[in-house]
């Protein structure tokens, strides 16, 4: 019964953009082959697959109010990644409802899965969506947002689930309510750009979640200078996560440069992800440390070829013995805007 009322609200929400504003889809596939150094056997790990599969149709109801959502086949799992319906009221003042980026989520928000300057994001942003309760760098709730100063300073505000895919259904059929793991987040990003290409602000977010007495804290900051051929970015991300007593610190950063010539745009980053203040991991990691080589090749505007090396230098706990897991991947991606 449940699958039938989603498939209707799908379908009337269509029919109703239609004979409104129209709709109109985007979408993007990855398909990757990677070789990566293996430490367990000597034996390496090699293969294709399919990293992202994207369909986004999004549309609106009237000139004030638009709609969207989008599924995806991650990491051979199928998810609802976007959903959400936006009230554009001024520039300055908006509100977004549903599950969308999370306004903390800096490579999620201001670099999109579409436009990655290297096939994969830097460890760091990665290991902090899994420790904030993300789902993909997006949240579940409401967001106010807008530009002020001219265009030149936007904000966001957002309240939100504490963890993105958490149950929370209340209701007076039930004698008992829904409520795992229940509690609330907040998000707030500020963002100025005093010239054309040059980006720079920060993020703080807060969340606590009762079940399990879980708190989560992050905050970061970022400058980007992105324009015509050039495209440098810096970004600093640290935060803690504690479950009853026991509390996990964590920072990390990395440093991008680009350079476009022609269809081509080789790209270096350095990065580095200390995980428990540190302490080592599970893995026995005190201390992670990449450096990305890479080389973008724009065949056309919807197709994009990429070509990464990726050398990995950890600081082992004591008595560890270093992981072997140099990376090169190659990814071919289609993408589209109907």
């Amino acid at each position: 019964m449940k699958r039938f009322c989603v498939i209707v609200i799908f379908f009337s929400i269509i029919v109703f953009s239609l004979k409104a504003e129209g709709i109109k889809f985007k979408g993007l596939s990855q398909i990757w082959f990677s070789v990566a150094d293996q430490a367990i056997d000597n034996n390496d790990a090699y293969g294709f697959t399919i990293r992202r599969l994207r369909l986004k149709p999004y549309g609106s109801f009237s000139k004030d109010i638009k709609w969207g959502f989008q599924v995806g086949w991650d990491k051979q799992e199928a998810k609802l990644l976007d959903v959400y319906i936006d009230f554009i009221f001024k520039k300055n003042f908006n509100l977004k409802f549903g599950k969308f980026a999370a306004p903390g989520a800096m490579s999620g928000t201001l670099t999109s899965s579409g436009r990655l300057d290297l096939i994969e994001r830097s460890m760091m942003t990665q290991m902090w969506n899994r420790n904030t309760g993300l789902d993909s760098y997006r949240a579940l709730g409401a967001q106010v947002y807008g530009e002020l100063l001219k265009g030149k300073l936007y904000y966001a505000l957002m309240v939100s689930n504490v963890r993105t895919n958490a149950i929370f259904t209340p209701s007076v059929k039930n004698t008992y309510h829904t409520h795992k793991n229940n509690g609330l987040a907040m998000w707030a990003r500020l963002e100025v750009t005093p010239m054309d290409g040059l980006r720079f602000g920060g993020f703080y977010g807060k969340g606590k979640e009762k079940d399990t007495n879980t708190n989560i804290s992050s905050y970061g900051a970022h400058i980007f200078y992105i324009k015509d051929r050039i495209n440098l970015k810096l970004e600093y991300i640290a935060g803690e996560y504690s479950v009853g007593d026991l509390t996990t610190k964590y920072d990390g950063v990395y440093a991008l440069a680009g350079y476009k010539i022609k269809k081509f745009e080789p790209v270096i980053r350095c990065a580095f992800y200390a995980p428990n203040d540190g302490e080592a991991d599970e893995y026995g990691v005190k201390k992670y440390r990449d450096i990305s080589f890479g080389v973008n090749y724009f065949y056309s505007k919807r197709i994009k070829f990429q070509a990464n090396y990726v050398i990995r230098d950890e600081s082992m706990g004591s008595g560890i013995d270093k992981i072997a897991n140099n990376i090169f991947y190659i990814n071919c991606q289609y993408s589209f805007n109907y």
